[in-house]
């Protein structure tokens, strides 16, 4: 009877610990499987905002120089390579905003899935391009936009530094492998290793 009682213990106690060992490593397949989902997610996101911001830059640069050629070429004719009106700048303006414009989507899908050592990346990349945006109006339309801020090859300097930085950074994220336990799991060991 005794014998009965104890293997009828046994056999709960040991349903209980199957229920429990099952389930935990349905959440830990779950928890890998989504770490898997938002790192292919990522680094989609990382491939098209680099390559968003290398189209932008490479517009933005043939521009540059276009216009260079045509300023040389005016001063070797004597005219004024300078002398702008309103809609020059406008016209500027509209291209710098063109080019910029699907770089800012795509660094939304960056910073939409993270992580936090990607978003402050993105965020210094992001103020480079600005910074380069009103370089590239200054530069195009100095004239009529004397808005103090870094030179045309400063702000390229500035931002060839912070898509290196971004770069680097992905880099790191996409060749971390995904984390089997979860977080809270990790605290709770953590905790009674010190606390035993």
């Amino acid at each position: 009877m005794i014998a009965a009682l104890v293997a009828g213990v046994v056999a709960v106690a040991g349903s209980f610990i199957g229920l429990y060992v099952g389930r935990r490593q349905v959440q830990d397949e779950a928890h890998i499987e989504h770490e898997q989902w938002l790192r292919e997610r990522r680094q989609t996101a990382y491939g098209n905002y680099l390559a968003a911001w290398d189209k932008a830059f490479g517009e933005l640069t043939t521009e540059v120089a276009r216009l260079e050629e045509i300023w040389n070429a005016m001063e070797e004719h004597g005219q004024d390579p300078h002398s702008y009106d309103i809609e020059e700048w406008e016209i500027a303006h509209e291209k710098a905003e063109d080019a910029i414009s699907p770089v800012r989507e795509k660094q939304e899908q960056v910073l939409l899935l993270g992580p936090e050592a990607i978003d402050g990346a993105a965020i210094g990349m992001g103020e480079r391009l600005e910074e380069l945006r009103h370089a590239f109006v200054r530069q195009t339309a100095a004239i009529l936009n004397p808005d103090p801020g870094p030179s045309w090859g400063e702000a390229v300097t500035a931002m060839k530094a912070a898509r290196a930085e971004m770069f680097e950074a992905m880099r790191v994220e996409v060749r971390e492998a995904p984390v089997i336990a979860s977080k809270r799991r990790l605290f709770r060991g953590r905790r009674r290793a010190l606390s035993g």
